[in-house]
């Protein structure tokens, strides 16, 4: 059993103030956690840790994604008091054989060490710590059982690995049955584990494939009783663009954008909710994970949440929004505040940043109670530069009933985008390194670039671009030949890339190429050799020739005139 001790506080001291701390601790669980390359406890279905029934709710919360540690994340719990409560974080080890340890620290309280060993040395599962999951090449999913610890309001949690794995953390969840004496009835499942959902791999490590994943919410339900359905789902290592879908009932679900990438943080970290109401079923209620075209994903926690009164008396507004400098090319984190101003706290819902009337980014909220608010992330990469209007709706699916339905938008704004980044070239004809006819050449490839208005010009002559292909015809001499593309986008940045060919006169049986292997040096990168000119080598033959000629002729001079030297010195002594 561990127990949570300030790490400010002595022993003796902290026996003398009992009264005024909590004793933290994290509870065993029925089954023992061990690593498994396939999931853990269970390889196919995540394990219910807590459900019943109580006058408040459900909280779920939690992110941000893939980052180094300290790792801090901040919670706001509403209602009165807390019946249950867990913390989970998510780490990524490195491998499954590399080994460290996380400690977390909770309004200023701290956790004893937890050891994050995955198989050990010799591979013999020494992760036996029942709070702790491990699964594939070291996914970690720690969870930490606060029991009724934990007070309503703000909860700052920060954790921090160490050791030889790799430490950085996924993500922090907090899940909360909290009690509110003006709340509604409602009935909750947890269910967590962490199960690697897997391809073969790109060397084909693993046998087979690992396509689906289970959550059981087991029991009878009064469809007719309850008034809202809010299930919560948290994922590791999704990657955009690779599909993978959920199923509630065999109801497939989207997330408000799509159905077929529902795991798709660039962060590696995705925790989405879903209205299951209209797919409710009167007995044992099933989510299912599906894998599709992921190559490794990690179901780790879902929730479900039922309530018994019709939500309508929240009111979602749009407070204010932080815009720092963006830049065209990047990833641009823009800040929104959101608010509740209604008399009721909002559950499960989705904001949006709109781009020119066009979604370019969205943000989940577990829940948010009345009179508070919520700062969310936005990120945005934007394709050019140039001014945008920028906008953000609180609840962008319109899924909330609210007092007010016309009040989720902020007054749009312009924005300036800004263009740093230079033209990518890429030249596709002729190959660096290769033998060319000398004459005119074809010289062809493709440019990348934000901007709008774009240049290219090759050895100073503008080449023809139609749309994203540029070609131009060059003069080739004989001889090793430097062929410097440049492109210049509206902003001024500008882009180079260069080759070297050789050119072979009409009748030459040379045809060795002037450079070797073939590969491309960038004009940006320094060399030691200085750069070959494009002009025709001038070769003094006629000097190398009287060189050969006449060196016999040169030296016996010299032995003549040094020999009349040595006479005429030998009789100026004699003298």
């Amino acid at each position: 059993m561990l127990y949570v001790l300030s790490k400010a506080w002595g022993l003796k001291r902290f026996f003398l103030y009992t009264a005024g701390f909590f004793i933290f601790f994290i509870c065993i669980t029925p089954c023992l956690a061990t690593y498994n390359f396939e999931g853990t406890p269970e390889q196919d279905e995540l394990v219910e840790v807590t459900s019943g029934t109580v006058k408040g709710g459900l909280y779920v919360d939690g992110g941000e994604g893939l980052g180094p540690t300290p790792y801090v994340q901040e919670f706001n719990i509403p209602g009165d008091s807390v019946t249950w409560a867990k913390i989970y974080v998510g780490i990524w080890g490195g491998n499954e054989e590399k080994t460290g340890t996380l400690d977390i620290n909770v309004n200023g309280n701290s956790f004893e060490s937890v050891e994050l060993e995955g198989t050990g040395d010799k591979g013999d599962n020494e992760d036996q710590n029942p709070s702790i999951y491990c699964a594939g090449h070291g996914i970690y999913w720690v969870a930490y059982d606060m029991g009724t610890a934990l007070s309503t309001g703000p909860v700052k949690v920060e954790a921090e690995t160490s050791g030889d794995i790799d430490g950085r953390i996924y993500g922090i969840v907090l899940a909360a049955v909290y009690e509110d004496k003006e709340g509604q009835d409602t009935r909750y499942w947890v269910e967590e584990g962490n199960i690697n959902l897997h391809d073969k791999g790109r060397s084909e490590e693993a046998s087979s494939t690992h396509d689906e994943a289970y959550a059981d919410f087991s029991g009878k339900v009064d469809v007719d009783k309850y008034k809202t359905a809010n299930l919560a789902a948290v994922y590791l290592c999704g990657s955009p663009g690779l599909g993978d879908s959920l199923y509630f009932n065999d109801e497939q679900l989207s997330d408000g954008e799509n159905s077929n990438d529902i795991a798709n943080s660039k962060s590696y970290f995705d925790l989405k909710f879903f209205d299951v109401l209209d797919f409710l079923a009167e007995d044992d209620n099933e989510l299912r994970f599906q894998r599709d075209d992921e190559d490794y994903l990690h179901p780790v926690f879902a929730a479900l949440s039922l309530g018994t009164e019709e939500e309508g008396s929240s009111d979602l507004i749009v407070s204010g929004v932080t815009l720092p400098v963006l830049y065209a090319g990047q990833e641009n984190i823009i800040k929104a505040n959101i608010k509740n101003i209604g008399r009721d706290s909002a559950y499960g819902f989705q904001a949006a940043l709109y781009a020119d009337n066009e979604i370019v980014s969205t943000a989940s909220v577990s829940s948010l109670s009345s009179g508070k608010s919520k700062t969310i992330d936005f990120n945005w990469k934007p394709g050019r530069s140039g001014e945008h209007v920028l906008r953000v709706s609180a609840d962008y699916t319109n899924r909330k009933k609210e007092l007010c339905e016309i009040n989720n938008w902020n007054i749009p704004f312009l924005a300036n985008i800004i263009d740093l980044t230079p033209p990518e070239i890429k030249i596709d004809s002729p190959l660096d390194g290769s033998s060319v006819s000398s004459g005119y050449l074809r010289v062809s490839g493709t440019v990348e670039d934000t901007s709008r208005s774009i240049t290219v010009d090759v050895n100073g002559q503008k080449a023809l671009l139609a749309d994203k292909r540029w070609s131009v015809d060059i003069p080739v001499a004989p001889g090793p030949n430097k062929i410097v593309v440049s492109a210049v986008d509206g902003t001024n940045n500008t882009g180079k890339e260069f080759i070297l060919v050789t050119g072979i006169s009409s009748g030459s049986g040379n045809n060795e190429s002037f450079v070797s292997g073939g590969e491309r040096e960038h004009v940006n990168r320094k060399v030691n050799a200085e750069p070959v000119s494009s002009t025709i080598p001038v070769y003094r033959s006629d000097i190398h020739k009287k060189d050969a000629v006449f060196p016999g002729f040169y030296g016996e001079l010299g032995l003549i005139f040094a020999a009349l030297f040595l006479r005429d010195k030998k009789r100026g002594k004699q003298v």
